[in-house]
């Protein structure tokens, strides 16, 4: 049987897969557009995943509150397809390092974040379960980077 240290890491791996298969179909020329006007552009969507992963992170690990300002800073150039893509596998190996240097002890410690787990009702979650998020939010917005590549003729189903 699994544990749900395993299981959690294998859904982080399995969404990232998906969101590595995006990415060998997008080039930097894309990063800029949006299908429409007021939607999120393709880097747009590249910084809210990798992003709220590192705003997470720092919350949970660190207690660290770190603004959308400080992600862009961080980022530099923030629509640089090969900076977003460098900064996205630095975040998830940060993130897999710290799920893997708990006790499991540490991964069902109960934890309130405020803005992060009030969604579903509940006041705390335990830690682990923040990261069940983070991999729920990558598959969101893989999702919409699908239908951004479909709307441009890019089929999926021809991958």
């Amino acid at each position: 049987m699994s544990t749900q240290r395993e299981r959690v890491i294998a859904r982080l791996n399995s969404v990232r897969a998906d969101l590595d298969e995006v990415l060998r179909h997008l080039n930097p020329s894309l990063m800029p557009w949006a299908p429409s006007a007021g939607m999120r552009t393709v880097a747009g969507q590249l910084v809210e995943i990798a992003g709220s992963e590192y705003q997470l992170l720092m919350r949970v690990a660190h207690n660290e509150v770190i603004t959308d300002g400080d992600i862009r800073d961080e980022i530099g150039t923030y629509e640089d397809f090969e900076t977003l893509r460098k900064y996205l596998d630095d975040v998830r190996r940060q993130t897999l390092e710290y799920i893997g240097s708990l006790s499991d002890e540490a991964l069902e410690e109960e934890v309130s974040i405020p803005g992060w787990h009030e969604s579903i009702g509940l006041p705390s979650l335990p830690r682990i379960e923040f990261f069940i998020g983070v991999a729920s939010h990558e598959a969101y917005h893989v999702g919409q980077l699908v239908s951004y590549l479909w709307a441009r003729g890019d089929n999926p189903y021809e991958w």
